[in-house]
């Protein structure tokens, strides 16, 4: 009777350590991905660096120098961008950005997803600032020359701006690119992922992004030298 007793004993200790290892232990040593995010194994993913279908949906953990929020980017329609760009089709995107929102013009041309168009509103609806990029900024470019690990390249580009308080000003940009790594396993919210991670450096004002892109997903991740981090949390590809 005491032997069955200690049996038993034993058999509840047993499977309580291991149910705490299945749910803690992170899959017996296999090493965690790079980020912040212990996800588990990375998924492998198909299709473009950046899907552009609408309704498409990407939400994001957002920590701005201490300041934290959720952001939501949703393809909205395919359109005529109108104005500096009448007669190019583009895909506008509307994102959430703390308490106002931002609207922004995409099209997919080769290779390249291309950034043509801005506008930001407060959060009573009121613009606060139109902008127009020529002839673009760049998003991200599968060129072949361009997936390799350690290639650079750069682009011109003009930024027309208008504010609501100040005349329009045109600014001249030089950006330079690199490719960081291929395959780069990154760990976010949403899951963990291979990714394609580029570094863009303004030359004129010193800002650099490093941005984590993944197949059939779009960019999981973001991380600039003035402390802005955007994790994916969830996401949805429509068709």
């Amino acid at each position: 009777m005491v032997g069955d007793v200690m049996r038993t004993t034993k058999l509840i200790f047993t499977i309580a350590i291991v149910t705490a290892c299945l749910v803690g232990c992170g899959g017996g040593g296999d090493t965690p991905p790079t980020g912040t995010v212990d996800a588990g194994p990375p998924m492998t993913t198909s299709g473009p660096y950046q899907p552009l279908t609408v309704g498409s949906t990407w939400t994001y953990k957002v920590d701005d120098q201490g300041f934290k929020y959720d952001k939501t980017s949703t393809v909205e329609t395919l359109e005529d961008m109108g104005g500096a760009k009448a007669g190019t089709m583009g895909y506008r995107v509307r994102e959430n950005v703390k308490s106002a929102m931002q609207l922004t013009w995409y099209d997919q041309s080769g290779t390249e997803v291309r950034r043509h168009h801005d506008q930001f509103f407060d959060d009573q609806n009121r613009q606060l600032s139109d902008e127009w990029y020529a002839p673009f900024m760049l998003r991200v470019d599968e060129a072949p020359d361009h997936m390799q690990s350690g290639a650079t390249w750069s682009l011109d580009f003009v930024n027309t701006k208008t504010t609501s308080d100040k005349p329009t000003a045109m600014l001249n940009h030089t950006e330079g690119w690199k490719v960081d790594g291929v395959d780069v396993v990154v760990g976010v919210p949403a899951g963990s992922f291979y990714s394609l991670q580029v570094t863009r450096t303004d030359s004129g004002d010193g800002a650099v992004k490093t941005m984590w892109f993944v197949k059939g997903v779009g960019k999981v991740k973001e991380l600039t030298n003035a402390g802005h981090l955007e994790e994916l949390s969830s996401y949805q590809i429509a068709p």
